[in-house]
């Protein structure tokens, strides 16, 4: 029976996810801020990237996919920036704590959790882009996951020195229908997805990704995006 984490469970993307993979061949864990109504199969811890709580699994447990399905980009507090006039220290710490710092701290916590074929996937976001990038703004999120990308770079490579045929990716999921992106899809010029879509197309691509693919990042139609 294979197993998988997700973490942000309970998010418009995560709980998606959850949905595709729900069979009997696979045993889920989830790790969300809020317990959920869900399968009683289904394990579920409560985590909180805000809290830096920590995650204790026995070393027993190896997932053969692990997927981070959580990011920032606007809360109460904190809105995307558009000058420089909006940029605020508070704001960019607490975006890169979300979108790599935290991650990468609970990623080393399930280090001994991991085997020779597992698959780690984040969420990550076209606009990560360096190259891609012709419109500015938003410095903060743009910022945080171009750093998330080149965690992804680095743990494809680390990992490998142990675990031959592991597979580190970061997914582009398109724009979609939550409230991560609610407030600025009518500014949206192509297609918005709703999460079931999206998690759709995701888990496609998950199911192909194979050794050439680690240390890269895709969106959810396959395509490469540049760093």
């Amino acid at each position: 029976m294979k197993e998988i984490l997700i973490i942000g469970g309970s998010g418009a993307i995560g709980s998606a996810l959850i949905s595709e993979y729900v069979n009997n061949d696979i045993k889920i864990t989830i790790a969300s801020r809020k317990k959920q109504n869900l399968d009683p199969h289904i394990n579920q811890i409560i985590y909180d990237y805000e809290q830096h709580n920590e995650i204790k699994l026995s070393t027993k447990i190896k997932f053969d996919l692990i997927i981070f399905a959580t990011g920032h980009l606007h809360n109460e507090h904190f809105k995307p920036e558009k000058s420089l006039k909006d940029i605020d220290k508070n704001a960019f710490q607490f975006s890169y704590h979300i979108n790599c710092i935290a991650p990468l701290i609970l990623l080393s916590q399930l280090r001994n959790n991991l085997t020779d074929h597992t698959k780690i996937v984040f969420l990550s976001a076209r606009v990560g882009s360096i190259s891609a990038n012709e419109l500015g703004g938003w410095y903060a999120y743009r910022m945080s996951k171009a750093a998330l990308n080149m965690m992804i770079k680095n743990l494809s490579i680390e990992l490998k020195r142990k675990y031959k045929n592991i597979i580190v990716c970061g997914m582009h999921p398109g724009t979609v229908d939550s409230k991560l992106s609610k407030p600025y899809s009518g500014f949206v010029k192509h297609g918005i997805f709703t999460p079931s879509q999206s998690a759709a197309m995701l888990k496609k691509v998950i199911d192909e990704l194979n050794l050439k693919h680690s240390g890269k990042i895709y969106d959810y139609a396959f395509q490469e995006i540049a760093y």
